[in-house]
């Protein structure tokens, strides 16, 4: 499993693809959420989601698998990106000038959970190295800023939230004690793209997978959910999706 992947970086335009198809073809991706296995939650999905009443056997193996051995890239997690990257796979016969279509015909859950979370220094009220991101107020930053533990270099100790989240049915539900928030839910991928960077190293900050490029990535388009069409240029042989 952790040959297939790249985590926190995607592959570039020099990556082996892991399998190859035709155009038109169909193939049916196992994708792989970081949430769970991050270094500020533990490095421990097991334990991690057992403290939210998951067992063992609902915990996805590969999940377990990734974060116990994956190898590939030194992790570092105040500069990798976050994402867990699978591929490339080649289409047959792509080369550059092209336009890749994906069409999402299908998604299904893995597990029935997920995990909402928010992390100093990332997101949209975030507090940075500078101070306040412009247009918000410091006590507007989220996390709050008396909980950033992020000088002390150990990602448990950062403060940041993440909150389990049950699915039933089409609705994600946070549970508070008593109190319950449930909202609906419309699955899509929020990271699809081909390759990009041209660095020959697996861990280049041009290949980082926080950043969308040209090529897509971690876009986060809520509407590439099931019956969508996303186009991307190509740039190497295969497109490397």
């Amino acid at each position: 499993m952790t040959d297939d992947v790249l985590w926190g970086y995607v592959p570039t335009v020099h990556a082996t693809p892991v399998t190859s198809i035709r155009s038109g073809e169909t193939i049916t991706i196992d994708a792989l959420s970081h949430e769970g296995i991050l270094e500020d939650q533990g490095r421990d999905p097991i334990g991690f989601f057992a403290g939210h009443g998951v067992k063992r056997g609902e915990v996805l193996a590969d999940a377990i698998d990734v974060a116990a051995s994956y190898d590939r890239t030194v992790r570092r997690f105040d500069v990798d990106g976050p994402h867990v990257i699978t591929g490339p796979v080649a289409v047959a016969g792509a080369q550059p000038g092209d336009v890749l279509k994906i069409e999402t015909l299908d998604l299904q859950l893995r597990v029935p959970y997920g995990v909402v979370s928010s992390r100093h220094g990332k997101g949209a009220l975030a507090m940075t190295a500078s101070g306040a991101l412009a247009g918000i107020a410091l006590d507007e930053v989220m996390p709050p800023r008396e909980t950033d533990g992020r000088s002390t270099g150990i990602p448990t100790d950062y403060g940041n939230v993440s909150v389990f989240t049950a699915v039933q049915g089409n609705s994600g539900v946070m549970q508070d004690g008593r109190r319950s928030l449930r909202f609906p839910l419309n699955p899509f991928f929020g990271t699809m793209g081909v390759a990009f960077s041209e660095a020959t190293g697996l861990a280049d900050p041009t290949a980082n997978s926080i950043p969308p490029t040209l090529g897509g990535g971690n876009v986060d388009i809520r509407h590439l959910g099931v019956g969508s069409a996303f186009y991307l240029p190509v740039k190497t042989d295969g497109a490397l999706f």
